[in-house]
């Protein structure tokens, strides 16, 4: 029969039970088992959440019989125990209802990890039994074996209940196979896992974990025995724990009793993304016959004019001497005769490749290494010349004229060793706008009346100060000095965490674009590990 057939004969034979004590009760007795109708027939014909069917179940254990046994002696010549013992079976269907409601109020409760593993009994089997520890005190101290019996029924019902758990549930009943997984600090995965139940009873789980980058899917379910398969998707810290923690708390399904359990079956390689940038540009350089036997030492520089673009201008005929790689195909096949993509490509198309190697941590380290040479790398699989300017907190550490792509990569991979972490380095919450100020100087010098030159006043010095300070800040220094290597219009690739140089970069940034200089601040793409 379905189960949930049985829940409602348990509760239409309850609600008769109950009717019939209220009929043949005697004022005021029946007061109690007519409130007790009344709720039954509430919750039966629209349930409340499981913790309220519950506790009027359990009334309903512990009231009933007392009521139903009074009636009874009025009208039975049984002998007294007999009445007793009828009246609290007459009440045993409730039973079945009250374990109804504590398997619905398992699946509705979520449990908050434990600080440390082991087993644990629920606050609801301890309540249930303090409750009929109680009924029993009292029944021995009024003298109502009623209550004496009714009280030792359901002391009877929680000791099998738990004997049945302990007997089917393993002190440690989950386990999971290990998993090594290699990724890319800051990438995303997810994958499948796969978590066995050992115990010879379902269970109901709950998971999860102290780790922010890791998530679980689902956080409760309820296992058979065999196997079940959580989903996790990962984004770990170049920082982040190598063998994260998995919690998992699993209950019978009535929830009387608890074992948190702590699972450690992932395990991570998390390579650092300047490891892998590196590993890619050193590949890239002895393909292209470049080697990387100058990497770490200084070099001739070699000024060259530039001889490819960064920046798609239109399509067009091909004509003798295109590269190859500059072939439009999709147009090719469409118009039956070879196009080529044309890019911005004047004798003083360059680029300038900004770098502050100035970090408060490893993860910045890493991000800052990682930029940087993919970024060198970038242009130099487009054969795009530049120049690099490098600096700290301390000062301008290179500056380059124009070299050949190669040459500059070379030169990035050099500069790994000098990323100096400071952690007490400076941070700017909110930086002058100097584009707006100077804007609102502009306007207000068209203006002849005393308050906007008070302001103007107070924005020119405003404007000088900013300036001042930040002339002789080594981003400001380097800047310059590598735009004078590279004629407009051009590119900056600003590789920067923009702690100490914040201010700088805004103000010579800004002069640079009335030059024609487009700044980029460059971030890490999304990349996927070798295979």
């Amino acid at each position: 029969m379905n189960r949930n057939w049985i829940v409602l004969l348990c509760q239409l034979y309850s609600l008769l039970v109950l009717l019939g004590v209220s009929v043949v009760s005697q004022p005021p007795r029946f007061l109690p088992t007519l409130v007790l109708l009344v709720l039954v027939l509430a919750i039966t014909i629209r349930p409340l959440p499981s913790r309220y069917n519950l506790t009027v179940y359990a009334a309903v254990v512990l009231i009933a019989p007392l009521v139903l046994a009074i009636a009874l002696e009025s009208r039975l010549t049984w002998p007294a125990p007999v009445i007793h013992l009828s009246a609290v079976a007459a009440i045993s269907p409730v039973f079945y209802l009250l374990d109804h409601s504590l398997k619905e109020n398992t699946l509705q409760t979520r449990l908050e990890m434990k600080p440390k593993p082991g087993i644990f009994v629920s606050g609801t089997f301890i309540s249930l039994v303090v409750m009929s520890l109680i009924i029993m005190f009292v029944a021995v101290v009024i003298g109502n074996r009623v209550l004496l019996y009714t009280g030792t029924a359901f002391i009877l019902y929680l000791a099998g209940i738990m004997l049945r758990i302990i007997l089917t549930i393993h002190r440690s009943p989950l386990s999971a196979e290990t998993a090594i997984i290699r990724i890319i600090a800051g990438n995303s995965g997810d994958m499948s896992l796969e978590i066995t139940n050992k115990a010879s009873a379902r269970i109901h789980c709950q998971f999860g974990t102290p780790e922010d980058w890791l998530k679980i899917v689902p956080l409760a379910a309820v296992l058979k025995k065999g196997r079940i398969k959580l989903s996790l998707n990962y984004t770990p810290p170049l920082a982040g724990n190598s063998r994260p923690q998995l919690h998992a708390i699993a209950k019978d399904l009535r929830g009387l009793l608890q074992i948190y359990q702590v699972l450690e079956p992932l395990v991570f390689e998390i390579i650092p993304k300047a490891r892998y940038a590196e590993w890619l540009a050193r590949k890239y350089l002895q393909q292209t016959g470049s080697g990387a036997a100058g990497i770490g030492t200084p070099s001739a520089q070699t000024p060259v004019k530039a001889t490819g673009g960064i920046e798609y201008q239109e399509s067009r005929d091909y004509q003798p001497g295109d590269a190859l790689k500059d072939i439009d195909w999709k147009h090719t096949l469409r118009l039956n005769q070879l196009i080529v993509k044309n890019y911005s490509n004047d004798e003083d198309s360059a680029a300038i490749i900004a770098v502050n190697l100035s970090v408060a941590n490893d993860e910045e380290a890493d991000n800052l290494a990682y930029n940087l040479v993919t970024a060198a790398l970038t242009l130099a699989r487009e054969s795009v010349p530049a120049t690099l300017a490098a600096y700290d907190h301390r000062g301008v550490l290179l500056t380059t004229g124009v070299n050949e792509p190669n040459e500059t990569l070379k030169q990035s991979l050099s500069l790994l060793k000098d990323i100096t972490r400071v952690e007490s380095i400076a941070r700017y919450l909110e930086l002058a706008d100097v584009v707006a100020i100077r804007r609102n100087i502009a306007q207000l010098k068209q203006l002849d009346t005393g308050p906007a030159e008070r302001l103007l006043n107070i924005l020119n010095f405003e404007y000088h100060s900013i300036e001042e300070n930040t002339r002789s800040h080594p981003a400001t220094m380097a800047l310059t000095t590598a735009a004078k290597q590279v004629a407009a219009p051009a590119t900056i690739l600003l590789i920067s965490q923009l702690n100490h140089d914040a201010e700088a970069i805004r103000v010579i940034t800004e002069k640079l674009t009335r030059r024609f200089f487009n700044t980029i601040e460059v971030a890490p793409p999304v990349t996927a590990i070798p295979r």
